[in-house]
């Protein structure tokens, strides 16, 4: 589990970056963190000098603490059954 961030402590582009390197497209994103596609982009493409809502900073920021969670446990799952297939020899 990650740190909490504070809404207002959010980095708008690296979140976005995040969400990309999951491979979660913006409109099913924004889906599951109970935000429009419109805020999302919004948010996403804030300059870094300029202000965002911080709800939907929160809401994106508990989305992806979630979805990295599932993804970690989801890739050390493959891992473990992985690891436990016989080498074959060849």
């Amino acid at each position: 589990m990650g740190f909490i961030i504070s809404a207002f402590n959010r980095h708008p582009k690296g979140d976005h970056n995040r969400r990309v390197a999951l491979g979660i497209d913006a409109e099913d994103f924004a889906r599951h963190a109970g935000i429009t596609a419109e805020e999302l982009h919004e948010y996403e493409f804030t300059a870094p000098d300029h202000k965002f809502d911080p709800e939907v900073a929160a809401r994106v920021g508990e989305a992806l603490e979630e979805l990295e969670a599932r993804d970690a446990q989801a890739s050390s799952s493959r891992t473990a059954s992985q690891a436990s297939r016989p080498v074959s020899h060849i």
